[in-house]
């Protein structure tokens, strides 16, 4: 949407703030390291658990990643992406900028930082080298506002000129969606939210997480092997597998209410995907093997019980 739109330019009278943020330096910028939108967006929502285990899903800062396109109106062209959470309090000021890991690297540093650090403002490092959060603000907090800034170039196709991939610049667009306090307000917000109920989990957290022992990960990967446990004894070794083992082709595919089921072999191994619109998990079997393991996953722990659940019980 054009940055003067008027439904922006409303939303910016209502929410004043939204032009400081607009202001702030925010990676990727455009071609010639500024500000300009091309496009603006913003949205009102009221904030909630998964707000609070939320991440940020950077790509292309200080390093050679980019998201691809290869079709429709972005058809070869290649973005940057950089995500922001600020903290506005009752008199609409920003009191808080949490500035998540550029990349990888800087996410080995830092360990994962989840949207529930925007409501405090310290940290102190204990002997152990252990940090925690200090100064809390959740009752000054009215809003957070999570930012999503895009920056598209032209692909050159080619890694090995100068910029690489990444060539004429295009446009660059930001999306804002302000979340308004929750009934109970955000330290109870806070206080109700869990890994267990709201944190999306993928491959790369849940390695980090049993390298660094982190107690909820490690219960979660537990919580994992159990369903994979379940749908084994119930549904692939009870007929699945015979059906598969049998059949003319070495794949198949189902559908189980909402829940598609896409099975395939694939160098020996069997491997069985569960997935919806918004989550999958992955189970294999490997050669001469009489145990699943939980090869990858993208969801919260309800979503993904809920694939399981689902072709269990059909």
């Amino acid at each position: 949407m054009n940055p003067n739109a008027s439904k922006n330019r409303e939303l910016i009278k209502q929410y004043p703030f939204v032009s400081d943020i607009l202001s702030a330096r925010m990676e990727p910028h455009n071609g010639q390291g500024g500000t300009s939108v091309n496009d603006l967006t913003i949205r009102v929502e009221k904030a909630d658990g998964d707000l609070m285990f939320r991440r940020a899903d950077n790509v292309g800062l200080g390093d050679s990643s980019g998201i691809f396109q290869f079709k429709g109106n972005r058809k070869d062209q290649v973005m940057r992406r950089g995500e922001y959470l600020f903290a506005i309090d009752g008199k609409g000021k920003i009191v808080n900028r949490v500035n998540w890991p550029r990349n990888d690297e800087e996410k080995r540093k830092t360990g994962e930082i989840y949207g529930w650090s925007a409501l405090w403002t310290g940290r102190v490092t204990f002997a152990n080298n252990k940090e925690v959060y200090s100064n809390p603000i959740w009752d000054k907090v009215r809003y957070l506002v999570w930012v999503t800034v895009e920056a598209w170039h032209a692909d050159t196709k080619n890694d090995d000129v100068p910029g690489g991939r990444f060539g004429e610049f295009k446009d660059r667009l930001i999306h804002i969606t302000i979340y308004s306090a929750p009934d109970q307000g955000f330290e109870k917000l806070r206080e109700e939210s869990s890994a267990y109920s709201n944190l999306v989990l993928d491959s790369r957290l849940m390695t980090r997480g049993v390298i660094e022992k982190d107690h909820d990960i490690v219960s979660i990967g537990g919580m994992l092997y159990e369903m994979c446990i379940t749908f084994q004894d119930e549904v692939y070794f009870n007929g699945m597998k015979d059906v598969l083992d049998t059949g003319p082709f070495r794949g198949a595919s189902g559908q189980f209410g909402m829940v598609k089921v896409l099975c395939a072999e694939m160098c020996g191994y069997d491997r069985v995907m569960l997935e919806d619109n918004s989550s999958y998990v992955t189970f294999q079997l490997r050669p001469g093997s009489k145990h699943m393991y939980v090869l990858g996953q993208q969801g919260t722990l309800p979503q993904i019980r809920n694939l399981v659940r689902t072709v269990v019980r059909m």
